[in-house]
Order: C-alpha cells, then sequence, then structure tokens
C-alpha cells in the first residue's frame, strides 16, 4: 500500500524516479522484510514526504478502524480486479497496453515488446533503433531527398574520380610502353654498330697480313 500511494503521489509530480529510488533503497537496506519502519527510514533518506504516504494509506480504508471484518479498502480492492482480469497471479507478470504479455519474462524480449506495443507515430526513438525500423514517412521525407541528393553528389563524384584514375594509368602505361621500345630499338641499333665495327676491323688486320 505504501509502494502504491507514493507511486499516484510521485506520478502527479511528474517525479517517478524517485518512486524507483525508493524501491531500490528498501530492497538494498531491508532485503526481503519491507516493514513500517524500513519504509519510513527509506523515506527520510530519499527526502520523500512520509506523512503524505501514511495519510494515503490510512484513507484508503472505509472506516477508522482497518482493522475491523467491515472495512475494506479501495486500492486493495482494485489490485484484486485487476489481478483477475488480466492473469497476473502469475509471477512475475507484464501487461501492456492492457494486454497481458505472453513471452520470456526477460529484459530484451519484454523490452521488444513494449516497443512493440507503440503506434507508428508514437514510438521513441531507442525503440525504432532496437526493433530496426525507420521514423514515419512524413516525418522524414525531406532528411531523406536530402540524403538522395547527398547520395546522388557522392555517386557523380565517385565516377568522375574513376575516369581521371583511369586516364592516369592509361597514360602512364603508354609513356612506359614508348620509353620501353624506345630503348629496345637503341639496343638493336648500338648492336648493329658493334658488330659492323667489328667486321670492319677484320677485314683491315686481314688486308695488312696479305701485304706483308
Amino acid at each position: 500500500m505504501r509502494q502504491l500511494c507514493l507511486w499516484e503521489d510521485q506520478l502527479a509530480k511528474n517525479t517517478t524516479e524517485k518512486w524507483w529510488e525508493y524501491i531500490h533503497e528498501v530492497h538494498r537496506t531491508c532485503n526481503s522484510v519491507i516493514n513500517l519502519d524500513c519504509s519510513r527510514n527509506a523515506h527520510e533518506r530519499l527526502s520523500l514526504d512520509w506523512s503524505t504516504t501514511d495519510d494515503c494509506v490510512q484513507r484508503s480504508f472505509t472506516g477508522s478502524d482497518w482493522q475491523s471484518l467491515s472495512s475494506y479498502n479501495e486500492r486493495i480492492d482494485n489490485e484484486i480486479a485487476y489481478w483477475r482480469e488480466y492473469g497476473t497471479n502469475i509471477y512475475p507478470s507484464v501487461v501492456i497496453n492492457q494486454k497481458t504479455y505472453r513471452g520470456q519474462i526477460e529484459p530484451l524480449s519484454v523490452y521488444n515488446a513494449i516497443c512493440a506495443g507503440f503506434s507508428d507515430n508514437a514510438t521513441p526513438d531507442q525503440c525504432l533503433k532496437t526493433l530496426h525500423k525507420e521514423k514515419p514517412q512524413q516525418a522524414e521525407e525531406l532528411a531523406d531527398v536530402e540524403e538522395f541528393d547527398l547520395d546522388t553528389k557522392y555517386i557523380v563524384a565517385l565516377v568522375v574520380v574513376l575516369i581521371l584514375l583511369n586516364v592516369v594509368i592509361v597514360y602512364c602505361c603508354r609513356r612506359k610502353a614508348k620509353r620501353d621500345m624506345q630503348n629496345e630499338m637503341n639496343m638493336q641499333i648500338e648492336s648493329a654498330v658493334s658488330q659492323y665495327f667489328a667486321l670492319t676491323t677484320k677485314d683491315d688486320a686481314g688486308a695488312t697480313n696479305y701485304r706483308a
């Protein structure tokens, strides 16, 4: 009852993170024995208003004597009705959008089920990343156009760079082939000249011997 009253109070103030801090605190300091003293001490340590929580608990009973058999508690009755309607008698249980979750009770599965329960226009960005979905077309139309233009410019620039690179490669290859051909022709000329001089020297030597 104290947890429920504290949740309603923090929800009205839009400070529900304080409720989670309270739950963490009582389980950290009191383990499974979360009694009146434990709850009051946790309120004091977290600067929560104990009188508001305690007054909520007292007012939830129909009479001043909550131990009387004729007394009943409205909040507890609502919890019992909820328990019966959604089958949360199986512990732990999760209810999403007034529907009882049927699946593995482990963080990722429950998280995916919660994300899947949002409408397309209300899905948080974190859920979009997890479910690998894109934002609605209406909200992303302009961004899609800009992204398309950027991709087109990128592709055109890449094609131009590839063409220039091919031209440079062809030019370098042609210059290398021309240089190799020139070197080969020079070597052939030098070889022919060398052979010519060798024959001329041999003829001169033969003529000299004959005159002798």
